[in-house]
């Protein structure tokens, strides 16, 4: 390990806790990823930390700007982390309000065993760690989640805490993944003798850039752990069986998605969140953070338009 995994993994394993008055040296980490907004947004104060969720520490950071009109919250998808979220950081800012990012356990800067995780009960419980973390931030308080952090988002509105965000987002939400079935039983087959199966780095995005920056990326994981697919087949069955959440939302789907089932999908979480108002973005991927500038443009429009009219009610 060297270069920028070797700087990255010494950062994570020095993070102090959030909130605290030690700061540590990220400057290597935010010039590759393109975090440091401060030249752009005057006033602009960055926290960098980690916050305790279960056996987890999570790498939590806030970018707060004086007279914060809100506060997004954003929830990355799998194998991601907040490096890759510049352009939603920065729509954030622009909106007036202070952001909130973290990593997920297996993810990014955060503990825990890469990419794993023993049950989506975690995903749901480091969300309400964040929040906690940072209640102090003003409202209203608004998520954007990616994939599988739409689903987390989603376990966590199931639980209850439907009042916790004044609008929820929605992009590309993780429900079935294509070719599930097919994944399924390979995994009821084969988990009791691998621990793993390789990755595999798909198009899923019309972003040649992005698409070479996630194949170098010294954050990303390779392979995708067994364990991982068995509590994604215990989410499922929870999910399908819980009550409709009457929870508004925007969900945006694109049409070229070839990561999540989505045309399977779209009809259940209709019936799940008989509130969500749910758009096609035409011709997007899977990773509609990292999408083509026409696609990306396309989707952070709706996004404000609709995070316009939730501040209205």
């Amino acid at each position: 390990m060297s270069g920028p995994a070797e700087a990255f993994h010494a950062l994570a394993g020095h993070l102090p806790a959030f909130g605290g008055r030690q700061l540590p040296d990220a400057t290597a980490y935010f010039d590759y990823y393109g975090l440091d907004f401060s030249p752009g947004f005057p006033g602009l104060h960055h926290r960098l930390g980690y916050v305790q969720s279960g056996d987890h520490r999570l790498a939590l950071q806030t970018w707060e700007q004086p007279g914060a009109a809100g506060t997004i919250y954003l929830v990355h998808g799998y194998f991601d982390h907040v490096g890759l979220y510049s352009h939603l950081v920065r729509f954030g800012l622009e909106r007036g309000c202070n952001v909130v990012a973290f990593d997920l356990p297996g993810h990014g800067l955060s503990t825990g065993p890469r990419a794993e995780i023993a049950d989506f009960t975690e995903y749901r419980e480091a969300i309400a760690d964040v929040l906690a973390a940072t209640a102090a931030l003003p409202g209203p308080r608004q998520v954007i989640a990616q994939s599988t952090g739409g689903a987390a988002v989603m376990d966590f509105l199931q639980s209850g805490a439907t009042g916790a965000f004044d609008a929820v987002v929605l992009l590309a939400p993780l429900v079935w993944p294509h070719g599930w079935r097919r994944v399924r039983l390979a995994y009821l087959l084969l988990h009791r003798f691998i621990d793993a199966v390789p990755r595999r780095f798909a198009e899923n995005s019309q972003d040649p850039q992005f698409l070479e920056f996630l194949r170098t990326d010294p954050l990303q994981h390779d392979q995708i752990p067994a364990c991982w697919l068995g509590a994604l087949e215990r989410w499922l069955q929870a999910f399908l069986a819980r009550p409709p959440c009457d929870k508004p939302m925007l969900v945006l789907q694109g049409d070229n998605d070839g990561t999540v089932d989505w045309r399977r999908n779209l009809p259940v979480l209709r019936e799940r969140f008989p509130r969500a108002r749910i758009d096609i973005l035409p011709t997007g991927r899977h990773h509609l953070v990292n999408e083509s500038t026409e696609v990306r443009e396309d989707m952070l429009a709706r996004i404000a338009t609709y995070l316009d009219r939730a501040s209205e009610n």
